[in-house]
């Protein structure tokens, strides 16, 4: 099986939302999250605090972006699968995209030798 980044991006912030919404959508992760661990899927993945920068050529930037409509990139996972497509499915079932975000599917490539 191939290595999958799945980025989380947008999403509904847990501060709009009410407790009994963010309990049910940890229900919601913990089970999917157990699913993954129990098929031999997941490899790791994480939140990611608020805030951070972008550092290029030009600098580093501040937190470009701020919301989750600009598309915050709010946590990520890894997870082993067959294909890209099998890969997409497993995002599919993710409980951020019923929490209105969106997952980006990427291979993870071999690092080519020195």
């Amino acid at each position: 099986m191939k290595e999958y980044l799945l980025l989380l991006r947008g999403g509904t912030p847990t501060a709009r939302k009410t407790e009994a919404q963010n309990k049910a959508e940890m229900q919601a992760w913990g089970a999917y999250m157990g699913d993954l661990g129990q098929k031999g899927q997941l490899v790791g993945g994480l939140p990611l605090a608020s805030g951070g920068t972008v550092v290029s050529s030009r600098g580093i930037v501040a937190e470009p972006v701020k919301s989750a409509s600009e598309g915050i990139v709010g946590g990520y996972l890894i997870i082993k699968a067959d294909s890209l497509e099998n890969a997409s499915e497993i995002a599919k079932a993710c409980p951020h995209i019923a929490d209105k975000g969106n997952i980006e599917v990427r291979e993870m490539a071999p690092m080519p030798a020195m």
